[in-house]
């Protein structure tokens, strides 16, 4: 079942992932993307670009900074930023995998997200987070990862875009300060976002979206079908799409 509640919207030029639920962003996070830059293509290590859902979630209560090997937990624990392990292009923490939703474009032979393992996952090469790093994937830092993966569900839609336009407006509420105090092992366990909201002085960051043609509903619909209820009032995020004459 696709969660239209929420929706992750990752901005490459950015180097940005953020959440938004019911028209607000709720978190947002620096990442690292493909070194290699956009790209669908199997072999070719480059993030894809487009529509994907969020199709599996591995690692819940897993140890942070916990290694994976072909998705699997070793029960080893790297260190963060150890030169070794940031050559390795381990996989840590929480992994996220994603699988396009768009024919030719990230689903279908020789281009599948899924089968070329796109995953959003933890790194041990967080100071290499901000700028384009990965062999594909999308990388968090390991706090980060985690409470992004207690935040979401199986079948939240994630749009993978080069550009990101949006307004942001604020209007007073102190409701989301509330959480300020939490240590990171509370908001951990409770899956509370460490959210920009938490800091803004009792104001709460509203999107407001610039019309595309690109993530319009009837788009929408025809790629999610009956699960998407319209009218959707926020959609996402309006972005650029970039060339896939290039890939």
């Amino acid at each position: 079942m696709i969660d239209l509640e929420k929706i992750i919207v990752i901005s490459v030029e950015e180097q940005k992932l953020r959440l938004i639920q019911n028209d607000y962003k709720i978190a947002e996070y620096s990442i690292s993307t493909s070194k290699f830059g956009i790209g669908n293509k199997t072999g070719r290590n480059m993030t894809p670009s487009g529509h994907h859902i969020v199709k599996e979630k591995i690692g819940d209560h897993v140890p942070v900074n916990s290694i994976y090997k072909a998705g699997e937990f070793t029960k080893e624990i790297a260190t963060i930023n150890n030169k070794k392990a940031v050559v390795e292009d381990l996989v840590t923490t929480r992994i996220i995998k994603l699988e396009g939703m768009e024919n030719g474009i990230n689903r279908g032979s020789g281009i599948d997200s899924y089968k070329r393992e796109i995953w959003i996952h933890g790194t041990p090469a967080e100071d290499k987070i901000g700028s384009p790093a990965s062999h594909g994937c999308i990388r968090m830092k390991n706090d980060d990862i985690i409470l992004l993966f207690n935040s979401i569900e199986v079948g939240t839609p994630v749009n993978i875009e080069m550009k990101i336009i949006a307004n942001i407006h604020e209007k007073e509420n102190s409701l989301y300060n509330r959480g300020h105090s939490f240590r990171l092992k509370d908001r951990r366990k409770q899956g509370v976002l460490d959210s920009s909201l938490w800091k803004m002085n009792n104001s709460e960051r509203r999107i407001t979206l610039v019309p595309k043609a690109l993530f319009g509903n009837a788009l929408m619909k025809a790629l999610f079908g009956n699960a998407l209820r319209l009218p959707i009032r926020g959609l996402v995020t309006s972005c650029v799409k970039p060339s896939l004459g290039t890939l």
